[in-house]
This record gives C-alpha cells, structure tokens and sequence, in this order.
C-alpha cells in the first residue's frame, strides 16, 4: 500500500491530571485510490507533548517521507 494520506484522531480521553497530554486514538491511512487501513499497533498510550511529536512519531513507524501528509484531528 503507497501511503497518500494519513489520519490521526487523538484520544478524547485523557484523565484531567494529565492535561498537556496528548496520546493517539487511532491512526487511519489511505492510498492512491482512497482505500483506508486501520494502524491499530500505533495506539499503545504513548504520551506526546504536541501534535508535531505525533507527526514525527507515526512518519517514523509508517516510514513515510513527510509529515505534511499527515493530518490531526483533535
């Protein structure tokens, strides 16, 4: 699958006590055709600090050339 797009939803449930936290819900990625796979094994309760740590982290695990293709939705 050549990775065209990236989606990453962020956890809605992150307890007050962290707040400054962010963590991943889920990571969808989509190819040229627009067909979608779920990357489940990228929501492991990592804690992240802002959204380009996100970027840098899932770039990494996909092995993708760029974070510009990745988008965030809080």
């Amino acid at each position: 699958m050549d990775i065209k797009r990236v989606v990453v939803y962020l956890d809605d449930d992150v307890p007050d006590y962290m707040d400054g936290i962010i963590r991943i819900g889920s990571v969808i990625s989509y190819d040229e055709n627009d067909n979608d796979k779920n990357h489940q094994d990228l929501v492991d309760n990592t804690e992240f600090f802002d959204e380009n740590e996100i970027k840098s982290f899932v770039k990494e695990r996909l092995n993708i050339d760029s974070t510009e293709i990745i988008e965030i939705i809080p």
